[in-house]
């Protein structure tokens, strides 16, 4: 799939996208989407993504402790 990117510097009232023969009389989908709002960042927007702890220390179980009944 081919997709038909076109930007309008001063959009008008109405547009006009020529498509190609390949397309015509297809189903297609069409995003209007504007280019001059500023997305915020994601640090700005949300908290952090993961909650880290500080331990003093870890304990590393061998495989047969970890499957111990």
């Amino acid at each position: 799939m081919n997709a038909i990117r076109q930007v309008f510097d001063d959009a008008a009232e109405q547009l006009r996208i020529d498509l190609p023969p390949e397309l015509q009389h297809r189903r297609v989908e069409v995003i209007i989407l504007p280019m001059d709002e500023q997305v915020a960042p994601f640090t700005e927007t949300a908290g952090p993504r993961y909650r880290t702890f500080k331990v003093d220390e870890r304990a590393i179980f061998d495989r047969d402790a970890l499957h111990e009944r």
